[in-house]
This record gives structure tokens, sequence and C-alpha cells, in this order.
């Protein structure tokens, strides 16, 4: 039995929501432009913003480059929720489901806050957790918050 679970990372965000919500939703080519880590990404299929189009993607995880294609399940503009499907490439060889959602969440004091949610399940035992995406999302999220804050 494959190993199958969900990791999470919650931090404050100096930026606003909206302007979060607004790079992921509207301006999401932009994220190669604004992250060292992502030295790649193109449409594959559709475009970058309607639900269901599909994207390549290269990050750098662990120092190397990983492949990957993502594709747009679920948008919530009253929640401030994104949740993506990431599959095929380097990412494939090691995941049968990887999926990632984004939540925003405004505090009373209008500052906010980010979850970030991985839903995996790896295609047999020898794979580890997504340890290492968790740590790209981790940092790629704090260089893109001291961005949008300057933006």
């Amino acid at each position: 039995m494959a190993l199958a679970g969900i990791l999470s990372i919650e931090f404050g965000i100096k930026a606003t929501v909206d302007k979060w919500f607004n790079l992921f939703h509207k301006n999401l080519p932009h994220l190669q432009n604004v992250c060292e880590r992502i030295p790649k990404a193109d449409v594959h299929e559709g475009d970058w913003h309607t639900i269901g189009s599909v994207k390549n993607w290269t990050f750098i995880i662990d120092g190397k480059p990983t492949t990957l294609k993502e594709r747009i399940e679920t948008i919530d503009e009253s929640k401030k929720t994104i949740t993506w499907s990431f599959f095929d490439g380097d990412l494939g060889q090691q995941y049968k489901v990887f999926i990632l959602t984004m939540e925003l969440n405004e505090k009373d004091d209008g500052s906010g806050l980010i979850k970030w949610i991985i839903e995996f399940e790896v295609v047999d035992e020898n794979i580890e957790p997504p340890y290492s995406y968790l740590d790209f999302i981790n940092k790629s999220a704090k260089h893109v918050d001291d961005h949008l804050v300057d933006a």
C-alpha cells in the first residue's frame, strides 16, 4: 500500500490577501518573474487562468530542476482559495496524487494568513512524503510576499 497524506504550512503575510489572490488568480505567468526558484513556465493547453487549463512548470527543488504539469481545479473568489493538481514530468514519477491548495484569510486587524495544503500519494513506499516541495513553497512564498509588499 502506497503512502498517502496531507502536509500543510501556514504563516502570516505582509502583503494584502487581495494582492496574493490576484497574483495567483489573474497574473500567474508573472510568478516566474518574481520567484527565482521558478525558471520556466508556459501554457500547455488552454490559458493561464481558466479551470482545466494545463501549464508546464520547472521548479528548482533541492537545488535541481524539477518538471511538472499543473491544472487549476477550483477557484473560490469569495473564500480566496485556489486548488491545483500537479502531475507528469519529474513529479509524476514520484507521486500518483499531488494536489496543492492555497487558502488566504484576512484577520480582523487587516493582516493576512496564507495556508498551503499538499494532498499526496506516492507511487511506492520508497518515495518520501513531499517535504522538499513544502520547503520550496515556504521559501518561494516568502520571496513572493516581499515582492508584493514592494509592488
